[in-house]
């Protein structure tokens, strides 16, 4: 019985040992550099030892942040697998050897984070492509000076200067095109006088718009017509006459210059007589007066005129003199003093609308 006993306890034994040895399999791998051991994974951790250069080690846990436990003739701890090699399962010698093709690395699976150690001729991963380069601008830019030098302004494509300012005004001397820009200049203000059109970098400028150019255009493929100039302001409408005759107006008696009516309501006019030497024509209802003298303005003179809401004294106006009305209905008028007949004064007018 006690022989049985201690076989199967041997048996036992063993199985745990091979159990034991399953769970701590490790894989050598050597030191690339002088390597410090930590107590834990991260460089958070104490240094406790330093791996030298190639130094033999079995790593027995890996953790998702690139950190390994490795054990060694010394503490044993937590290290970077960056700086790790495997060794290549023919390696032999206290120090071991590792393949220049064998690479350690990482794994994180459902079960949790483990190492692994890959070897052979596999070709290294492609090369990312190149970036891309940056696009060109599409723009012109002037210069001052010959060979792209002194003072530059830069317009992108659409820019059209019909009249270049002062300091640029027959200053530009060579000029530089990028991204397929083009450009037209010329000697006269909005495109005009002799012009030229470049697609390529331009040093000096020919002897005719060398400091010559006071407008020009930046454009791409098809050269585009130039904006139009704005239209010149209409005129305005030609006057109508609206009424127009003789007028008579009794002393103290009114006239209306809208309608030439006499003693109306309405009236512009009063031929006002304070005794029978203060006599006037005062203006009414809103109605001004300009003094025109000799001279017929007629109806664009009296457009302009400067009015006034004061009366006019009749010795002021001899006989054959123009006034200028503007009448309360807002039409622009003028009469001439005729003479008069007795104590009638004695008018010719015109009265004109839009």
């Amino acid at each position: 019985m006690k022989t049985k006993s201690k076989i199967l306890f041997g048996l036992l034994t063993t199985i745990g040992l091979a159990l034991s040895s399953a769970m701590t399999m490790a894989a050598p791998a050597t030191s690339k550099a002088a390597l410090n051991v930590r107590t834990g994974p991260g460089t958070s951790f104490n240094v406790i030892d330093t791996l030298l250069p190639g130094e033999r080690v079995e790593v027995t846990e890996c953790v998702s942040n690139g950190w390994c436990r490795i054990e060694h003739p010394g503490p044993d701890g937590w290290v970077s697998s960056r700086y790790l090699k495997p060794v290549t399962s023919g390696s032999s010698g206290s120090s071991g050897s590792s393949d220049p093709d064998c690479s350690f690395g990482i794994t994180v699976g459902p079960s949790g984070p483990a190492f692994s150690f890959s070897c052979g001729d596999a070709p290294p991963p492609a090369a990312p492509p190149p970036p891309a380069p940056p696009p060109v601008a599409t723009k012109a830019c002037f210069y001052k000076g010959n060979n792209h030098s002194g003072s530059r302004v830069c317009n992108d494509v659409g820019i059209y200067k019909p009249v270049l300012n002062a300091s640029w005004n027959n200053s530009i001397s060579s000029l530089s095109l990028s991204g397929g820009a083009k450009v037209k200049v010329c000697q006269g203000a909005n495109m005009s006088g002799l012009c030229s059109t470049y697609s390529n970098n331009v040093s000096v400028l020919n002897g005719n718009l060398n400091n010559k150019i006071s407008s020009y255009l930046v454009f791409s493929g098809a050269l585009p017509l130039p904006p139009a100039p704005p239209p010149p302001p209409a005129p305005p409408a030609a006057p109508v006459t609206f009424s127009t005759g003789p007028l008579n107006i009794p002393q103290s008696g009114t006239a209306d210059l809208d309608t030439g009516n006499i003693g109306v309501g309405g009236s512009d006019i009063w031929y006002q007589a304070v005794t029978a030497i203060q006599k006037f024509i005062t203006p009414r209802n809103g109605a001004k007066l300009s003094i025109s003298g000799p001279a017929n303005r007629g109806f664009s003179g009296c457009s302009t005129a400067s009015y006034t809401a004061n009366k006019i004294s009749v010795w002021t106006l001899p006989v054959g003199s123009y006034v200028c009305v503007k009448t309360d209905e807002g039409r622009i008028s003028e009469f001439r003093l005729n003479g008069y007949t007795g104590t009638t004064m004695n008018l010719g007018y015109t009265t004109w609308t839009y």
